[in-house]
Formats: C-alpha cells, structure tokens, sequence
C-alpha cells in the first residue's frame, strides 16, 4: 500500500467534524486520512480542534489515480455523483448521473445560505438549477469619542477609537460531493477620522470652554487611535499667602505646652520658669504675604482666591517698633502677646506667702507668690498669676491666666476679669433676649387661635404670661438692670423699657405685643457691642478646689484631685485631666464643653453639669443624682453609670449616650 502526502490543515468543533471536513475538502474516505491533531480545546465556553492531513493512503506509489484512493468501485461513484466546487467567489454545481449523489452545501458560520429563496439551517442539496444566494454578516465601521473630567473640573482627557467596516467574500473551495460556506476578509474600511470641529463641538457640548490644547487637538484629528490624551487644562489658582508674625522669644508656655502633648502629660507647675527679655531685644518680626491670583476651570469658571490676610502690629507697655516690621522690647521683663499686640510684663514677685505682713497685692503685670495667699488676702493682676502653694479664703483677680499649684479652699479665683464680668452679662441678655423671643411667639399663637376667652389688652397678656409660663424673665430683667446701674448708665434705654414696662405693674402699659419686638432689637445691638469689647480667652489651671467659686473667660483645667462643692465657670471648657480627678457635688458650668473623670459618688450627691445649646458633656463614670443639662434640656443620672456622652441629637432632642457600671 502507498501514500499520498497532504499537509493541509483543517479546524472544526472537534476532531470529528476536522475529519469530515478533510475529507469533503479531498474527496477522501475518513479512514484513508493520516492526520496529527496539532489543537484541540474542550473550555465550557470554548471548543475547537485543528488537525494536520500527514499522508492520504493510495495502493500504487506511481500513477495514481481516483481508484487508487477509493478503490475502483469508489472511483466510479465519485464519477456519477454530483460534485460543487468555490471559484473567485462563483459556487459552481454539477449535477450526478443516474446512481449518483447529489451534491451538498454546508452553511458556515456568520453566513446565511439561501436556496431558492429560502433559509436553510443544515445541510442541503443543490443541484445545477439552483438559485443559491449569500448572505454575510458584516461588522460595521464605528467610532468612538470618550471625555474624561477630572473631579475638580481642572482638566480633561479624551480618547478615540475607529473600528472598520469589513467585506467578506466567499473562500474558494476544492470540487467535491460536499462543500462547508466559509467566508473570508475581502477588505477593511476604515472610517473617517474625526474633524477639529467635531471635537470641538463634543468639549462644547460637555461645557469645556476653556484651556483647549490645540496641538493635542490637531493630534486627534490624525492618529488611529487615541488614548488618555490631556485635551484642555485648566489654569489653577495661586494660592495667597498670608501675613506671617514670627515670634523671637520663647513662647513655649502652659498654653502651647497644652496644644503639643499628645500624651496629656502636662507639668503645669512649669510656668513658675519666667523666660525674660532684654531692652532692645527683638521681639516679632512681620513676614509680609503676598495676594494670589484668580484661576479658571475648563468649563470657563472663575476660581476665587481669597485675599491674603494681613496684619497689622501693635505695641503695648514695654515693647517699640524698631521699623515698620520690627517689634522690641523697651524694657526688662517677661514678653507677653494678645493678637499681634505684644507686651513686656514686669514680674512682681513674692518670695513667701501674701498675708497681713504683705498687706494684698495688685501688680499691673505678673505676679508670682511663691508661697501661699492666706485667709482674707486679695492678689490682683494686670496679667497673669502664679500661686505656688495654696489659697485659703482669698481672692484672686487676673487679666491673664491664674495658675495655682496648690489647694484652693472656700476662695474666689477669677480669670478674664472685666472679660467674666463681661460674659455673665451677655449670658443674662442672651436669656432676656430668648424669653421674649418666646413670649412674643405665645401671644402671636394664642391671638391667631382665637383662645382668649373673653377682650383681653395686650398688656394684660403679657403680665398674665409673665406671671405663669414665663417667671424666669422678671427675675433675669432685674439681673440685667442692676448691672446697668453698676456701670453708672443711669440713661440707658433698656434701663428705662425694664423699669415701666418688664417689672412689677409695668407690662400694662404695653399697648400692642409687638413693642416687645423693639427690647429684641435694643438687646442685640447691646451683645453686638459688648462682644467687641472682649480680649483673648484666658485660662485657669489649679490642681484642687472646696467651697470655692473660679471663672474663666476660656478654659478651667484640673491638673491634680479636682473639685467638691464648688462653683466652676467657663466660656468654654471645663476640663479634668488626673484619671483619679473626681467633681463631687456644686455647679460645672461651660460654653462648650465639660470633659470629667468621677462625677458624683455612691452616696448620691447633687452635682450639675451645665453646658449651652449644641455643647457636649464627657464623663468616664457619674453616680446617680448627676444632673445632665444641655441648654434649656436637663437629663438625671439615676443609675451608677460609664462612658457618658451628653449632647443634643439631629432631632434636636437632649441625647445621653451610657453603659451601666
């Protein structure tokens, strides 16, 4: 036996259909093919096989003839069947002789095959007389124009992709019985490339309207393919810089010392270290900044840049401006600085205790006392206060801060000065202010219902209201004009609308509720005016206290044991360091916020924590009998409890977060 050797290559499903393929393909019989499977996949989504024709098997080596392949009776067959062949993409068919078989057409993939007029779905005969038509299916060109803005609108990006349109045309195909419609790429048409002005009306239609780069965009017009490419850029702000002050002297005091300590170790005690200046020492230098400028994003928007902020220095006692930029000191001292004002304080320093022998001690500058203040003594400061022991039934008064290192028993401690006075009296307004406010919405309502039973005036509704729902704005108005007359404004205007229409038989003489309105508006430009006139907070920072009242325009720290029974005010926080730090009975008042350790005791003491609308109160254990007030909210502690969290909630509801202890 002989063989015939092929080579050519066949892909189908599986091998079996590569086998069936091969031999319509040669009119061959299967079993005369040697073949090498050269691929073969089985994926779930995926199968397909490629076999290699080796060798066809004949019976002579030479002269080799259709009956060599298929043997004589297979040669005569192949003679009378019908045979269809693929030419330059002509299907050209022969019709068998008698005996014969007809020939065969295969649809292909992507291909639909059309048989006198109808669409077939497997395999076919035709015949010479066949109307045999093709349909492909081609791809489409398309292209693609994608923008990509950036989240801050300062630039965009874009990318182009073109897809041809492909023509197929039939794949010539060798005479056989049986023939399989393949198809194969005739020619590719690309798209056309889009124009500067197609793209300019996609930025266009996006809102790009400005910092379009034109040579990208001449790039665009002529690559195959663009990906990513920046194609406008907006110009960003410059950004301004501010006026800076630097500051040439040691400034690292109890305050900074605060701010810094990540740990909460604070050595308060510290500040007793004075870090003076000599006359002619340079103080603080202004470092001048510089205005930035506007920018503008893509869509054409101004970005503004706010003007840098400047400063202007001052001088106070003990300091001089050398040049315009330049602050020094006139005198011996230790500096000092409220906003950009600066300072040189003389210490006055006391080397044992203040008492009788000393006579009390008021000091325009510091005053350090390092002993104790004893039993009716008073140490009043221009600025701050040291105290290194203890203070017993005295009295200290400080602009700055009061630092006292020791016990402070049925004694008053005040810091801020005029600046406390100053907040009790804006406190006071402020609660005026808000009891009428609600007052005059009460009348509003009840005249608007129609729930007066029978002619009441105004005047009497507003006596009548004062009287029940509103006591607390009798006793806040007398509050407010006895502090007027302390000030000696003996002509003021609220003075007077306290006296004849607040007090007493006063409210009769109001004609119409809405002459209320006009005490609202006098007492807001009241707290408009005394606002300005407060100074930077100051603190206070103690380690104990009994029996003692201590207010501070800024903050009230407890360093050490904390406080019994006493009176605590602070504009804004109240804070106890020591985790042993316990608050045991009295009032803790702040602006912002009360940060404590143990509130209360087992034995139930009455202790309040008191803080204004939108404050929070911490507390890490409080015993029962804890009052938790929060603006005009209050909340009692009626069970050992820890991990507090007071505050008011989005429902503007008193909200007290705990775990029973």
């Amino acid at each position: 036996m002989a063989t015939k050797t092929c080579g050519e290559k066949f892909r189908g499903a599986n091998v079996q259909e590569c086998l069936s393929l091969a031999s319509s393909s040669l009119g061959v019989p299967v079993e005369k093919l040697k073949y090498s499977i050269l691929e073969e996949k089985n994926g779930f989504f995926k199968k397909y096989a490629i076999i290699s024709i080796d060798s066809i098997e004949s019976l002579n080596d030479e002269n080799i003839k259709d009956e060599d392949f298929f043997g004589k009776e297979d040669a005569q067959q192949l003679e009378i069947n019908g045979t269809i062949e693929i030419q330059d993409g002509r299907i050209i068919v022969k019709d068998p002789c008698q005996g014969g078989k007809p020939a065969v057409i295969c649809f292909g993939n992507n291909i639909t095959v059309i048989i006198n007029g109808e669409k077939i779905n497997k395999s076919s005969i035709v015949t010479s007389e066949s109307k045999i038509e093709f349909i492909f299916k081609e791809d489409e060109a398309k292209r693609k124009m994608d923008l990509r803005i950036s989240e801050d609108q300062m630039e965009a990006y874009i990318s182009i992709i073109y897809k041809p349109t492909t023509i197929y045309k039939l794949k010539d195909a060798a005479i056989s019985n049986t023939v399989t419609i393949a198809m194969e790429i005739k020619e590719k048409i690309m798209p056309p490339k889009f124009t500067e002005s197609e793209i300019k009306n996609e930025l266009s239609n996006n809102n790009i309207k400005y910092g379009v780069l034109k040579m990208n965009l001449i790039k665009c017009t002529k690559d195959d393919e663009i990906s990513e490419l920046l194609i406008a850029s907006g110009k960003k702000p410059i950004e301004k810089i501010d006026d800076m002050v630097e500051i040439k002297y040691d400034d690292s005091d109890v305050k900074d010392n605060q701010q810094n300590d990540n740990l909460g170790s604070i050595d308060y005690k510290a500040i007793g270290t004075v870090s003076g200046v000599e006359i002619g020492q340079v103080l603080a230098i202004h470092h001048p900044g510089k205005n930035g400028e506007d920018g503008i994003d893509i869509a054409g928007k101004i970005i503004k840049v706010k003007s840098s902020k400047k400063i202007i220095l001052g001088v106070g006692d003990g300091c001089a401006l050398k040049d315009e930029f330049t602050v020094v000191a006139t005198t011996k001292g230790r500096p000092s600085a409220k906003g950009n004002t600066f300072f040189v304080y003389k210490t006055h320093e006391i080397n044992g205790d203040v008492e009788l022998k000393t006579g009390n001690i008021k000091f325009v500058g510091d005053i350090i006392v390092n002993g104790s203040v004893r039993e009716g003594m008073k140490v009043e400061a221009g600025n701050y206060v040291l105290i290194k022991n203890n203070v017993s039934e005295a009295e200290i008064i400080a602009n700055g801060d009061v630092v006292i290192n020791g016990n402070v028993i049925h004694s008053s401690v005040s810091a801020g000065k005029e600046d406390v006075l100053i907040l009790e009296y804006l406190s006071d307004l402020n609660s005026m202010e808000n009891d009428i406010t609600k007052l005059i919405a009460s009348i509003k309502q009840l005249k608007e219902m129609n729930l007066l039973e029978r002619k009441t005036s105004d005047g009497e509704l507003v006596k009548i209201l004062m009287e029940t729902k509103f006591k607390q704005l009798s006793k806040i108005s007398i509050k407010v004009a006895k502090r007027i007359l302390k000030l000696g404004n003996i002509e003021d205007k609220l003075l007077f609308i306290i006296k004849n229409k607040m007090i007493d038989l006063g409210p009769l003489n109001i004609k119409n509720y809405t002459e209320l309105n006009d005490i609202v508006t006098i007492i807001n430009n009241k707290t408009s005016l005394l606002s300005m006139d407060l100074t930077l907070p100051v603190d206070v920072v103690l380690d104990y206290c009994q029996d003692s009242i201590v207010k501070s325009s800024g903050n009230i720290t407890f360093s050490g044991k904390g406080q019994y029974v006493s009176q605590i005010e602070a504009s804004d926080s109240v804070i106890f360091q020591n985790d042993k730090s316990v608050a045991r009975g009295g009032v803790i008042k702040a602006g912002k916020e009360i940060k404590c350790k143990i509130v209360g005791g087992p034995g139930g003491v009455a202790t309040k924590l008191i803080v204004e609308n939108n404050g929070h109160i911490w507390a890490e254990v409080a015993y029962p009998n804890t009052r938790f007030i929060i603006g005009a909210r209050e909340y009692i502690l009626d069970a050992p409890s820890k991990e507090i969290h007071a505050f008011i909630d989005e429902n503007r509801e008193l909200a007290v977060d705990k775990l029973l202890l």
